[in-house]
């Protein structure tokens, strides 16, 4: 996630595995969220989680998802928890903290329901970014980072899902989940399969008027979809912007194993509702939340929210897509054991922006050795001798987490400093983008790195 003032970017990559099998229903939970039914800013959701064996169950709404590096506490924005029995009578439940709920005499049980609140126009004292809220506006536009509206019941993270959606007919879905109403014949309600939780907390959907645009880029099916309040910008405006951005990072991949789909699900802020001084995006696996204002013109979207937000999210499927520690392979949405790794995660990440811009044409040499001499300028208003693997280890404390922001200064810098050690090395035949192909091929999606002792000397 990347945090600036003013002319902010938030990346973060949620890690997830792709859809598989989803289990048979009694193996299955099921989530039900009506968009139809507003009740004061709210929606409600219904899970069933199928027959229970446990005396006794605890239901986690996250505090923190992987990429954000600060606690979120969605369980702040759900109210009215209630737990049903088989009878449809009320049961007895009791509030652990602020995202967890237990039910005893859990063999009972059949359902629970709750009332969800959005971030977006909330009066409520929250660390969630923009880009990680939710929005529920009645009949307009619908803002689901699932992570706000869908949690997991203790020890059955791994347990498949299906989440059905009811939701007005003016509105269309867009999210890599996959979707079993695929003919939208009646375009009423949705159902999305999910493997296990972690693919719900890494797929977001936004639902708004059909304002989209796909295309295909080296077997990448992309796609666009923008939610302006005002009408302002339509996403076939950014279509050639977006689709040279996605080409050349496609040509500078080359070799890589990237995805086969990705969904930008854009939201332009009215700045005369809402006064953000901060915004960005959110990264997840095959997707990624963009909010910016509505008010930017479309050259400063394409320089800033597309070659700038869109193009550092997507190199995220090289890290920590492709490598990265068990942290992040494993992640604990509520009490969360941070990586040492944000140099490689953020800062690489940075760096691979910058470059790729140069390598492909897009830049001048001049223009990138300027935007590094600018992070080498920037990255003195923080600690410098703060070692950057234990600020990582320990973001979610203050003293380090006012250091956050160096990540994409300072990393930016140790992965430059990395390439050009690696090219000397090898008299220019080896540099940093073939060291982390290299070990997306040894590690990969599916498989954490233990030990990178070569690079944690740096």
């Amino acid at each position: 996630m990347k945090k600036l003032v003013l002319a902010v970017v938030i990346i973060a990559f949620l890690g997830s595995c792709s859809t598989s099998n989803v289990a048979t229903k009694k193996n299955l939970i099921e989530v039900g969220i009506n968009l139809n039914n507003v009740v004061d800013d709210k929606v409600q959701v219904e899970v069933n989680p199928q027959k229970i064996k446990e005396e006794t169950l605890v239901y986690n709404i996250p505090a923190i998802v992987p990429g954000t590096y600060a606690m979120s506490n969605y369980g702040k924005f759900i109210s009215d928890f209630k737990a049903f029995d088989y009878d449809g009578k009320e049961m007895p439940v009791q509030k652990l903290d602020d995202n967890s709920w237990q039910v005893n005499n859990a063999k009972k049980m059949d359902k629970v329901s709750y009332w969800v609140d959005d971030t977006f126009d909330s009066e409520l004292k929250h660390g969630i970014y923009v880009m990680a809220g939710t929005n529920i506006e009645e009949g307009k536009n619908f803002f689901l980072n699932l992570p706000g509206f869908v949690g997991y019941f203790k020890g059955k993270k791994e347990t498949p899902y299906t989440i059905t959606v009811a939701h007005p007919t003016n509105l269309y879905e867009t999210t890599s989940l996959i979707n079993k109403n695929t003919t939208k014949e009646d375009n009423s309600k949705d159902v999305f399969v999910a493997s296990r939780y972690d693919e719900i907390s890494d797929n977001p959907i936004m639902y708004a008027p059909l304002n989209n645009v796909s295309f295909n880029v080296d077997g990448i099916e992309v796609t666009l979809a923008v939610y302006s309040p005002n009408n302002k910008h339509a996403a076939k405006d950014m279509e050639a912007d977006l689709k040279k951005m996605v080409q050349a990072q496609s040509n500078f991949l080359k070799g890589f194993k990237t995805t086969k789909e990705y969904n930008i699900l854009l939201y332009l802020f009215d700045s005369n509702i809402y006064k953000w001084n901060s915004f960005g995006a959110l990264e997840h696996l095959s997707s990624t939340t963009v909010v910016y204002p509505e008010s930017f013109s479309k050259e400063q979207l394409a320089d800033g929210m597309i070659n700038g937000t869109v193009s550092h999210e997507f190199f995220h499927i090289v890290s920590p897509l492709s490598v990265h520690s068990e942290e992040i392979h494993s992640f604990d949405f509520n009490t969360p054991e941070m990586s040492k790794h944000l140099w490689m995660y953020e800062g690489t990440t940075e760096y691979f922006a910058n470059l790729f811009q140069v390598n492909q044409g897009l830049i001048s040499e001049q223009k990138f050795i300027n935007a590094m001499e600018g992070k080498i300028s920037a990255s003195s208003r923080f600690d410098d001798t703060m070692p950057f693997t234990e600020m990582s280890k320990n973001i979610l404390e203050e003293k380090y987490a006012k250091n956050y922001g160096n990540v994409y200064q300072k990393g930016a810098l140790i992965g430059m400093s990395l390439d050009i050690i690696l090219r000397e090395e090898s008299k220019g035949a080896y540099g940093i983008l073939n060291l982390m192909k290299d070990l997306s091929v040894k590690y990969g999606s599916h498989k954490p790195l233990k030990m990178m002792k070569l690079l944690m000397k740096l």
